[in-house]
């Protein structure tokens, strides 16, 4: 990799000492919500946590949301997007269903090359809620709403900070479906500024078996 590239996710890979570690912190802005830093400070423990107050999609069918997706907007407050949005990607996922858990694979570019990147999220107690922990941190997602034909709006929580992310089954979504997007975001906190628009070219479709990474490598 080039030296350029390396210092490019300096600010997110802070002192990780490999390349798989590296590659997951270029899209920890893709399919995780952004966390600060990497020192740990113990929360106040309170009786609610933020994810639970949001709904998921009503007889949620985890295998008609199946398929492909594309990222199409991001509400959310993370510091390394507020700095780096100029040096988005376009994002493609897909989901497969894994007798009711899911598959995900995130499909992007990163110095020209096409990555996919596999995570596995089990499915909590209520459908249309997920979650995943890897490298001691929890990662959960609540399927909010969803048409399974056209859009998807998706919530993400690491260490109490919720992201908010809008999916299409193509690159482009309806106004009104953007405005519901737009609501879930300003709803949780996230002022219309911090939403990021994902571009609708350079998608990648499928990657070579040299630029596969599995994410639960090293799962604890």
């Amino acid at each position: 990799m080039p030296k350029g590239s390396l210092d490019r996710y300096l600010p997110c890979l802070q002192t990780m000492g490999s390349i798989h570690l590296l590659f997951l912190c270029a899209i920890c802005l893709i399919f995780s919500p952004c966390s600060r830093g990497t020192r740990s400070q113990r929360p106040n423990r309170r009786i609610d946590n933020p994810i639970d107050r949001i709904r998921a999609q009503n007889n949620f069918n985890v295998q008609q949301f199946t398929g492909v997706w594309y990222l199409i907007s991001v509400g959310s407050m993370c510091g390394y997007l507020k700095l780096n949005n100029h040096r988005l990607e376009a994002v493609t996922v897909k989901v497969t269903n894994q007798d009711q858990d899911i598959r995900i694979n995130t499909l992007r570019k990163l110095d020209g090359l096409c990555w996919d990147i596999k995570q596995d999220y089990k499915m909590d107690a209520t459908p249309g809620r997920f979650s995943r922990k890897n490298r001691g941190v929890k990662t959960d997602i609540v399927i909010a709403e969803t048409d399974y034909t056209n859009y998807a709006i998706l919530f993400l929580q690491q260490r109490r900070k919720i992201t908010v992310k809008l999916y299409g089954r193509g690159i482009e979504v309806s106004e009104p479906v953007h405005l519901k997007f737009r609501q879930f975001v300003i709803d949780n906190n996230i002022p219309e500024v911090f939403i990021y628009v994902f571009p609708r070219y350079g998608h990648c479709d499928v990657a070579d078996e040299f630029h596969q990474l599995d994410d639960d490598f090293g799962k604890s």
